[in-house]
């Protein structure tokens, strides 16, 4: 499971994708943040939009798919190598602790996902009046 945190740290971030990236499996993702939110877009090109699902567990985002599968109508064919078969896949990111996961949003468009996670309103710390006498 990817820590959507590592993304500040260059060094994270060269042993995250040395881990993740495109292991077959998984689908890439790029993750970024603007002062109010974070952003998740994750490439699923042919995947249906009603077989993806997402969910929110302890404060990890999930990101699922049913199976994608390729038709192929010649049966004559006598495949050496099918990699482009039945897939299904599932992705999880640890939420920062400023994020509003209730008011997370997602669009899929164009086979890409993307999601939005609005961070939550900054405390400001509070002053404490020391009296000297």
């Amino acid at each position: 499971m990817a820590d959507i945190r590592k993304y500040n740290n260059n060094n994270s971030l060269d042993s995250f994708f040395d881990s993740f990236f495109m292991t077959g499996k998984f689908p890439p993702v790029d993750i970024y943040e603007n002062p109010n939110e974070y952003v998740i877009k994750a490439e699923l090109a042919g995947y249906d939009e009603g077989k993806i699902n997402l969910y929110i567990e302890k404060h990890v985002l999930h990101i699922a798919s049913g199976e994608k599968e390729e038709k192929h109508e010649d049966k004559d064919r006598k495949y050496l190598i099918r990699e482009r078969a039945v897939r299904s896949f599932e992705r999880s990111f640890t939420l920062p602790e400023d994020a509003a996961e209730e008011n997370l949003t997602a669009t899929y468009k164009q086979g890409v996902l993307t999601v939005v996670v609005p961070k939550l309103p900054k405390e400001e710390p509070k002053k404490i009046e020391v009296r000297i006498n």
